[in-house]
């Protein structure tokens, strides 16, 4: 379920990218870099915010929350955004291997964050599906590509202005 959005508004700021010399933009990911990752950061708080409202709905049943679902769920830099047709990219994800601190089974192997994350979104035979992620995310976007456009604004002012100072 991936959402290509077209960033509007950037034309001036994206031809100013490109008359800029390559080892000012892409210098450890550049101003886009930055941008993406606090877009990210957006989507990651309501998320979390989501996990919260869910957990709290489960507590008056006599759960207790550990927040370890909440706390897995990170801002992450593709390692290989080609793939993906883009030159930058980050997901919003859980992150792997984070088990329960009581020892949690199911069928015989430890109960996961994502299992967890996974279970609680679509359901399965014992549960009725929560989601969380996909209305976080559907409410999230526009504030998300809002963050993502001011911020690569600012960072290819700073940019220029650096290198006009000769500081590159």
């Amino acid at each position: 379920m991936a959402d290509t959005r077209t960033m509007r508004g950037l034309d001036g700021v994206l031809s100013t990218l490109e008359l800029l010399p390559k080892e000012i933009v892409s210098k450890r990911g550049g101003p886009v870099k930055s941008a993406l990752r606090k877009g990210g950061v957006v989507v990651q708080k309501a998320m979390q915010a989501n996990i919260r409202r869910v957990v709290t709905d489960t507590v008056a049943h006599g759960y207790v929350s550990t927040k370890v679902l909440e706390k897995a769920i990170v801002v992450r830099r593709d390692s290989n955004p080609r793939r993906s047709g883009a030159s930058e990219r980050y997901r919003v994800l859980i992150a792997r291997g984070r088990k329960y601190p009581d020892g949690r089974m199911n069928k015989g192997k430890p109960v996961t964050a994502v299992m967890t994350g996974r279970w609680l979104e679509y359901g399965n035979e014992e549960q009725q599906a929560e989601p969380w992620a996909t209305p976080a995310y559907m409410a999230s976007r526009e504030a998300a590509l809002k963050e993502v456009v001011d911020d690569l604004r600012r960072g290819v002012q700073r940019a220029i202005l650096k290198y006009r100072k000769g500081r590159y």
